[in-house]
């Protein structure tokens, strides 16, 4: 499990850019009290999928566009 920090710094996302995703239910997040405060963490294994869909987005995809070409890739990466 890694924190929002560093999802970001691995994704080239950034960390309102993830917290829109998720808000989107692209990827999930467990929320965890650290002193007085909520931390996101996320599955390292949802770095690539982050990492496909922020490229998708730089392209010029929209955000569900982008998902749905993401979960292609992910499926059938011979494809792309």
């Amino acid at each position: 499990m890694i924190r929002i920090t560093e999802m970001a710094r691995q994704s080239g996302a950034s960390v309102d850019e993830l917290r829109y995703i998720e808000r989107k239910g692209f990827i999930k997040s467990l929320l965890s009290r650290l002193k007085k405060r909520e931390v996101r963490h996320y599955h390292e294994s949802d770095i690539l999928k982050v990492k496909l869909i922020i490229k998708y987005r730089r392209q010029g995809y929209t955000w569900d566009t982008a998902h749905k070409k993401t979960i292609m890739e992910m499926e059938k990466p011979t494809l792309f």
